[in-house]
């Protein structure tokens, strides 16, 4: 099936869904692109993010479609798919926006749901500013707020004050957001995540944009082709590379915690 970005590549779809009984419910993946997913959100009422887990969320449900060595977000995804039994259609980000892995899954669902799947590459490079990434909320609250803010066609208005920073977390959303939790207020949010800000999640120059002067926590879920990035940009700049396969244990949280003690302490002789 080929990737679509824009609405009247998929009219037939939007018309099929608007014609559906209300309430219709979406699910999506990714950042998909904006014309396309304005006019989503205009002929569905409720949107679930799919690469989030869900109340009742059983990852290992995944295992019916897919092996348990797999990267957890798009294990995530599958066990979301195949235990809402009453999603309408999914639009799922397949292309360079997402990764291999999300394309195959895409390619999968298509030809086994009996609904209508969209897979959809977001290309778009024009970039929208990271004001959330940067400023003074609590590192979770702005991951928080750059997840929720895709499911609205005009996000709230909220007042975000820049802060100058003393660390950085570099990655995905991830599956397990405690991780967050260690990281002080003054957090700079770098990596796809950002991406997903500015609304370029194809932008691999701004993906592997960096502070090079504040200690980085290199974050990746295990399986997944982006660890490469990981990987290697904590080699470069000194960072704290941390692979997570589904949760955080307590051993990887205390390698982050002594990580940031030990930098920040550092950094203030």
């Amino acid at each position: 099936m080929p990737l679509v970005s824009e609405p009247n590549e998929i009219n037939d779809v939007l018309r099929l869904i608007a014609n559906l009984p209300k309430p219709v419910r979406l699910g999506f993946t990714g950042v998909p692109p904006a014309a396309l997913w304005e006019q989503a959100l205009c002929v569905s009422d409720e949107i679930i993010d799919l690469d989030m887990p869900l109340p009742a969320h059983r990852i290992a449900e995944s295992e019916n479609i897919m092996p348990k060595i797999s990267c957890a977000t798009l294990r995530t995804i599958t066990a979301n798919i195949l235990l809402d039994k009453n999603l309408d259609w999914v639009i799922l980000s397949s292309g360079i926006d997402k990764c291999d892995g999300a394309r195959f899954l895409g390619i999968f669902f298509n030809k086994q749901l009996n609904i209508p799947v969209v897979l959809t590459e977001n290309l778009n490079m024009i970039r929208q500013g990271n004001p959330i990434c940067e400023s003074g909320l609590a590192l979770k609250e702005k991951m928080e707020f750059i997840v929720d803010d895709l499911t609205k066609i005009s996000p709230p208005h909220r007042k975000i004050v820049y802060r100058k920073p003393i660390c950085g977390f570099w990655g995905v959303p991830p599956n397990d957001f405690d991780v967050l939790d260690l990281f002080p207020a003054q957090t700079h949010i770098f990596g796809w995540t950002r991406c997903m800000e500015n609304r370029t999640p194809a932008d691999h120059d701004l993906e592997m944009f960096v502070n090079p002067h504040i200690p980085i926590v290199f974050f990746a879920q295990a399986f997944c082709p982006k660890n490469v990035m990981a990987y290697g940009l904590a080699k470069k700049y000194n960072g704290l590379y941390v692979e997570v396969n589904s949760k955080v244990d307590h051993s990887v949280k205390a390698k982050i915690e002594a990580f940031l003690w030990l930098s920040l302490k550092r950094d203030q002789k």
